[in-house]
């Protein structure tokens, strides 16, 4: 009886411990590549300093809007701010941070209408 040389193939047993040395990599590297940290974003907090415009618009987050404290509608308030523009006058357009988007843009396309060149907004908590 002759006996037959035992062969010993190491070339998959490699191949498998390199797989499982990649996996290992990929998994230390996953809360790096989740979406919620990637897409964390921590904005700075700036210093404002009150406007130097002449005429102020406030916006509350229900859409009531004021001009110099004084209530006013926004279909009138193109015909209101006319008169209190001047040649280099700023509005200051103070709003809510839960007001709308179209709202803001309706007031400020309103304060075009009247002649406002210089739109300084400010936003409230």
């Amino acid at each position: 009886m002759s006996r037959r040389p035992l062969v010993l193939n190491l070339i998959p047993l490699i191949d498998f411990f390199l797989l499982l040395a990649l996996f290992a990599l990929l998994l230390a590297r996953w809360p790096e590549a989740l979406p919620q940290r990637a897409l964390s974003v921590d904005l700075p907090r700036a210093e404002g300093r009150q406007g130097s415009g002449g005429v102020l618009l406030e916006l509350d987050r229900e859409g009531r809007l004021a001009l110099n404290g004084k209530p006013v509608a926004l279909k009138d308030l193109a015909q209101a701010l006319s008169p209190l523009l001047q040649e280099g006058t700023a509005v200051r357009l103070e709003a809510d941070r839960e007001v709308p988007h179209g709202t803001v843009v309706a007031v400020l396309e309103a304060v075009r209408r009247a002649g406002g060149e210089k739109v300084e907004v400010g936003v409230r908590p």
